[in-house]
């Protein structure tokens, strides 16, 4: 297997990285304060472009890490055996609220920087305008094509034809839907947009068959 200079300059990086930590978080049986005590060495040097160069800190749950490591900062400097490891150390410019600052900033940054991707491939994917006016009526600017399958949508007709598109998500319900006005506003119709819908694989609600009724039998 070939290593390229760019995967062993990293590797090197890495090794180095690892080197310079300091155990500042950790709990043997508790492996996520590995990411902890790696966002915590970070804040030492309030170091956002570092933190968010690690590949093991900045993974698709970096908000629920940093959430889960707010009460682990608090016991950094109690000696409190129940939540650190025996040998664990308590830099001396330790500052618990410079550190809760630096992971607000890590988290904001983190958003910003998913924001600048999702909006890269929204422009590198096909059906932009469509994929727009779906967003646009469940207060998004876009949706992408992994967030259809969470989309189920109904096609309301008048006179055989598509008159309405009711949208709902497990979280957003679209009261007005979308009609004609609103597809041509985003330079697009209602049929291609019901096309796109299903092509990523929204699910469709079809109109339930009329029931019927049956008088009740009295002797």
């Amino acid at each position: 297997m070939k290593i390229t200079r760019h995967q062993l300059r990293k590797i090197i990086k890495e090794s180095i990285l690892n080197e310079e930590m300091l155990k500042i978080i950790a709990n043997p049986y508790s492996p996520e304060t590995e990411v902890f005590n790696r966002i915590a060495n970070y804040a030492l040097n309030n170091d956002i472009q570092a933190a968010l160069a690690d590949s093991e800190v900045n993974t698709p749950n970096l908000d629920l890490d940093i959430d889960e490591m707010r009460p682990w900062v608090r016991r950094v400097d109690k000696n409190d055996e129940q939540w650190m490891s025996d040998d664990v150390v308590v830099p001396d410019n330790w500052d618990a609220d410079a550190v809760y600052s630096f992971m607000q900033k890590l988290e904001n940054a983190w958003y910003d920087q998913k924001g600048q991707e999702s909006d890269t491939e929204h422009q590198d994917t096909p059906d932009v305008k469509e994929r727009e006016a779906i967003g646009g009526v469940l207060t998004q600017n876009y949706v992408l094509p992994d967030e259809f399958p969470g989309i189920t949508y109904q096609v309301r007709r008048k006179g055989g034809k598509p008159h309405r598109i009711d949208i709902e998500t497990r979280d957003m319900y679209s009261a007005d839907g979308i009609d004609a006005s609103w597809a041509q506003q985003h330079g697009t119709t209602i049929d291609k947009i019901i096309t796109v819908l299903d092509k990523y694989g929204a699910k469709l609600r079809k109109k339930n068959p009329p029931r019927k009724y049956t008088p009740p039998m009295y002797d």
